[in-house]
């Protein structure tokens, strides 16, 4: 045999193939140390059990899952291979103490958030109630729209009398005055003339039109001689002589002979004529009411078309 066959030394010599169970558990056994350690000495670091420490303590509990959640699958992988995982006796009373305070304050922190959250759903409730308490009690609401605000102010449907039953009382609302000038408009309907003091009246801001002053002696003449012609007209008789007060008007006998016919005595009571008045501000009140009314309602048709249009219905 020639030295050029001869066979190398290596060749002679044969390695060991290193078994894959064992491997595993060499590897397992080290995961082990390292997290049978560091649950060691988590529980080690145990918190006293004291009201103040809550929040370090819910920490505690999260370093502990973490802890546990490390180790546990390593004792069932250990358990199926047959390795040893057990952790000294000396450190057993401080896992198992760690572990029965971690259990108890688990079940603190779920009757603490069950409490919390009837707490939460009792408030909640309880302002609801409030809330709907407060617009169902509060006589002047305000109903907020996109593009305008209408402050829906209680209506008066009747008109109050004073102890005197020929002496009316004006209902005035909320916020506003009496205008010892009245404005034309008011003149012409023969209706309290009420707003906000230095600002115009309610009717003429209801019908979106300029408030015009005019004097007191004036308005009071121009609603005399309105009377008047009115009364001539429907009696076919001549005009009656009007004594002008500041509170009452008085209706005064007059004898006028016309062309051609006999005298006609034109008497009004003032019973009737108070009567008249009451029945007249009552429509006024109406009036007014439905105008107030008619005008919510257009601002509801004007948002709804936008609306609408926004969806792109026309």
């Amino acid at each position: 045999m020639s030295a050029n066959h001869a066979p190398h030394l290596s060749q002679l010599i044969c390695t060991a193939t290193p078994d894959p169970i064992e491997v595993e558990k060499t590897a397992l056994k080290v995961k082990f140390v390292v997290a049978s350690t560091a649950l060691v000495a988590e529980a080690r670091c145990i918190l006293d059990d004291k009201e103040e420490l809550w929040e370090e303590k819910v920490m505690w509990m999260c370093q502990w899952e973490e802890r546990t959640g490390e180790v546990y699958p390593i004792v069932e992988c250990g358990q199926e291979l047959g390795i040893d995982t057990k952790i000294d006796a000396a450190d057993g009373p401080a896992i198992t103490e760690a572990n029965e305070a971690y259990e108890r304050w688990v079940a603190e922190e779920i009757a603490r958030g069950k409490v919390d959250k009837d707490m939460r759903m009792g408030e909640e409730t309880a302002q609801a109630v409030s809330e709907q308490g407060a617009s169902v009690t509060v006589p002047v609401v305000t109903e907020k729209m996109s593009h305008v605000e209408v402050v829906a102010q209680p209506v008066r449907k009747t008109v109050a009398e004073s102890e005197d039953e020929d002496e009316l009382k004006i209902v005035v609302l909320p916020g506003s005055i009496l205008h010892k000038v009245p404005c034309a408009h008011c003149l012409v309907r023969n209706a309290a003339c009420t707003g906000p003091a230095g600002r115009m009246c309610n009717g003429c801001m209801w019908m979106k039109q300029r408030c015009k002053k005019s004097t007191k002696a004036t308005g009071k003449r121009a609603q005399a001689g309105t009377s008047v012609t009115q009364a001539s007209r429907s009696t076919k008789a001549s005009p009656s002589k009007r004594a002008i007060d500041d509170d009452e008007v008085e209706v005064v006998k007059s004898h006028t002979c016309a062309k051609g016919k006999a005298p006609v005595h034109s008497q009004l009571d003032t019973k009737v004529m108070a009567d008249l008045l009451q029945s007249l501000r009552l429509l006024c009140a109406k009036a007014t009411e439905s105008q107030a009314t008619y005008l919510c309602l257009q601002v509801h048709v004007n948002q709804l078309a936008e609306a609408l249009e926004k969806i792109g219905v026309e």
